[in-house]
């Protein structure tokens, strides 16, 4: 697990300076569960986030936050996985921490690999190091850089630059890697009652979508520097909805629902002969059961609201590993049947 940046002396004297001055503000939140899986055995995961604020004389806000993640029914163990402390004002900040989100990722996203971006190597943009900001006059710009902790070296390496803005009703993003010169942006927008979309990056990579709404009717197509276009048409009106897609590589798939009355269903069927049926009813009382077929693949689950963020819930697939997102619920179920219960707090 990633190190943390700060110690806890440090947030002790924080917290406690803040408090003197009386504009303070400290929480905490999280979530945890217990289960038994017939497959696996029991376990156990929590998550914990404790965070404080305080606003100071000059009106400045200083914060900071960590989280506390331990899993393991046998052998318990407790990392701190993220953690930041940070000085704010309403238009500028400077953060220094582990999991915070590098200037690119924020500037455009990771549809291409440039820095951040580059979800291949950086899950959710997150770096371990400094992010600045500062808007002025409607820009946004972001600066980061990965800095280690407790390390000799404090160069500070893979500085990025991240530009966002909104101009003539079109939101536009810039980001850039320092150390390569690489670069990508992107364009969204809508002209003529279409949504419209456009990116390209320094390594040849481009891409471009529109939506175009009729009534309950959309038509899509989008395409990219490697001609892969998509078509598509979709329609949703009281409850129900359908759509056709097609591909460059003539593959296709034709999707249906229904969501109404406390139930839910979607089925989908594609070229490859391949159908998923996936069905949730909430029954009104707490309870929400669920059914579906993936891929051949059988599952269902019970889920039951036990109030102020508790619930139980029980789970059951014959897939040969973990379905994953599956149903319009897109739950995970893992392989056997699973009882269990989660707290939120």
């Amino acid at each position: 697990m990633k190190s943390i940046l700060l110690t806890t002396t440090a947030l002790v004297a924080f917290a406690g300076a803040a408090a003197a001055d009386g504009h303070t503000a400290i929480t905490f939140g999280g979530e945890a569960s217990a289960e038994f899986n017939s497959e696996t055995g029991f376990d156990t995961a929590a998550e914990m986030t404790a965070s404080a604020s305080a606003t100071l004389d000059n009106g400045l806000t200083a914060s900071t936050s960590f989280t506390f993640e331990t899993e393991g029914y046998e052998e318990v163990t407790g990392d701190i996985s993220s953690g930041s402390i940070s000085l704010s004002s309403d238009t500028a900040s400077l953060t220094f921490g582990t999991g915070i989100v590098g200037a690119v990722f924020t500037a455009v996203g990771d549809d291409y690999a440039i820095g951040t971006g580059d979800d291949d190597v950086y899950e959710d943009g997150e770096i371990d190091g400094v992010v600045a900001s500062v808007t002025m006059g409607g820009a946004t710009v972001t600066v980061s850089g990965e800095v280690a902790a407790n390390a000799a070296d404090t160069e500070i390496e893979g500085i990025e630059v991240g530009v966002t803005t909104s101009a003539a009703g079109w939101d536009l993003g810039f980001g850039m890697v320092s150390d390569t010169s690489e670069y990508a942006l992107t364009a969204s927008g809508t002209a003529a009652g279409a949504d419209i979309g456009f990116g390209m990056s320094s390594d040849d990579e481009w891409d471009a979508s529109i939506e175009y709404p009729v009534g309950a009717v959309t038509v899509s197509a989008s395409t990219d520097e490697a001609e892969a276009w998509t078509v598509g048409v979709a329609y949703a009106a009281d409850g129900m909805s359908a759509g056709y897609e097609l591909n460059a590589d003539e593959t296709w798939e034709i999707t249906a629902g229904y969501d109404a009355n406390g139930a839910v269903l979607a089925v989908a069927f594609t070229d490859a002969s391949v159908m998923t049926l996936g069905a949730t009813y909430d029954m009104g009382n707490g309870l929400t059961v669920g059914a579906g077929i993936e891929d051949d693949e059988n599952y269902a689950f019970a889920s039951y609201d036990l109030g102020g963020g508790a619930n139980a819930f029980v789970d059951y697939t014959d897939a040969a590993a973990e379905l994953e997102e599956v149903g319009p619920s897109e739950r995970d179920i893992a392989v056997g049947t699973t009882v269990g219960v989660s707290f939120a707090f």
